[in-house]
């Protein structure tokens, strides 16, 4: 069952990461932990720098909405078909059909 608190990360989340999802983008997870924020970004092991800051960028955008919280991110690269293992809450999945 999603908490008020999965909720608000839901919606600051998905409207974070509009304009910054790129194609090497496996899937991006969010969940929290007492006061701190864990936003959690797979992607492919071609991504490049760019990709990565994109993310950030968005992760910016949630922390600002909590500024009570702290915030981890993690910003990982695992190729296919090795599965991702999300968080709690997930904000985007990207389809993978499987090998």
């Amino acid at each position: 069952m999603k908490t008020e608190k999965d909720i608000a990360l839901i919606l600051s989340g998905t409207r974070a990461l509009l304009g910054h999802i790129t194609p090497l983008l496996r899937n991006v997870s969010i969940t929290v932990e007492n006061n701190k924020i864990i936003f959690k970004c797979i992607f492919d092991e071609m991504a490049t720098d760019d990709d990565l800051e994109l993310v950030s960028v968005a992760a910016a955008e949630i922390i600002a909405d909590f500024p009570d919280h702290e915030l981890e991110e993690l910003l990982l690269k695992i190729p296919m078909p090795i599965p991702s293992d999300p968080l709690k809450n997930i904000l985007y999945q990207r389809h993978e059909k499987e090998c």
